[in-house]
């Protein structure tokens, strides 16, 4: 992999606070909302389309732009616990000052949602509901609700509705009723975020926040990922819908091994292989989604590999984790 010297991409830094490697999970959830209309509406899942116009693009753009400030938010109220899980440094290690942070994701929420009100105004209220949740709700006094268990499940379930709704209306139009079809993602994307909190577990402690895997048992949290995982697989079929079906059943053997041997290496396989396994199943209904993903994970390695000299984003998990 290509490195150069550090100080030489220290720019990057702007883009990165941003936090690229959840763009994917944003993107991904986005998109199966997009994918929604076809299968549901149209009746016609969009397999190896390769079309592509202006509504699509803006409204990728605009999201991206939405969330990655709502990363930032975040990223300045867990500078403590950031730096006790040695991750995220850009800000908690000040390499970009915590009031310029706060001046970049607060214009970026602006600009986003001007843009958003080109798409329509129903992408507006979605986009702007989701940035109220993950930016205000979560990461603000007195609210808080990242380090209050279930209230931090409930912000990521309806942040990562919005973004479904988001992707469905980029498509066409979407209508109260067509809510029921967003269930399965949603119960997927929470088992994996659920068990995000376990490897900062350790961290989270001893800066007092409260996630799930701090409030209960690691054997809770995992069980509850595969539950929620199960029901996501049931209601896929129920729908017959092959997209959130297929990657469901991809990852039920990692979530399996999973429940009987919790180790930090197979919690981590169970939150990166899944969104793996949704993000190619995508690609083979919207084939250019591919490029956009390799675009994007093979800057961030390049990034972090040249910058701080981390193998990240990666795939590998040792089993001493």
């Amino acid at each position: 992999m290509l490195k150069v010297p550090s100080k030489s991409i220290a720019w990057l830094d702007y883009l990165f606070i941003f936090r690229p490697t959840l763009f994917f999970a944003v993107w991904i959830i986005t998109l199966a909302g997009y994918s929604g209309y076809f299968i549901f509406s149209e009746k016609q899942p969009a397999w190896w389309s390769l079309a592509v116009n202006w509504k699509l693009v803006l409204g990728f753009i605009v999201v991206t732009m939405a969330t990655g400030a709502t990363f930032i938010l975040n990223q300045l109220h867990d500078i403590e616990s950031d730096k006790e899980n040695r991750k995220l440094f850009l800000i908690s290690e000040e390499h970009i000052k915590a009031d310029l942070a706060l001046k970049i994701a607060l214009i970026t929420i602006g600009v986003s949602l001007v843009l958003a009100l080109i798409i329509n105004w129903q992408f507006f209220i979605a986009l702007g509901i989701c940035v109220f949740f993950w930016g205000y709700l979560y990461n603000y006094k007195p609210f808080e609700w990242k380090d209050k268990p279930m209230l931090g499940v409930l912000v990521n379930f309806i942040s990562g509705l919005c973004l479904f709704i988001c992707g469905w209306i980029i498509a066409g139009k979407w209508q109260l009723k067509d809510i029921i079809y967003a269930i399965p993602y949603l119960l997927a994307w929470t088992a994996v975020a659920v068990l995000t909190t376990i490897p900062d577990k350790e961290g989270d402690l001893k800066t007092g926040k409260k996630t799930i895997s701090v409030h209960y048992e690691n054997r809770v949290t995992i069980w509850l990922a595969f539950i929620c995982l199960v029901l996501s697989f049931a209601l896929g079929m129920y729908f017959n819908d092959p997209v959130i079906s297929l990657s469901c059943l991809l990852s039920s053997p990692l979530f399996i091994i999973m429940l009987f041997k919790p180790t930090k290496a197979w919690v981590l396989r169970s939150i990166r292989y899944p969104i793996l396994f949704l993000a190619l199943i995508l690609c083979v209904e919207f084939p250019l989604f591919f490029i956009v993903l390799l675009i994007n994970y093979y800057l961030c390695r390049f990034y972090y590999l040249s910058r701080f000299n981390l193998n990240y984003p990666t795939f590998q998990v040792e089993e001493s984790v």
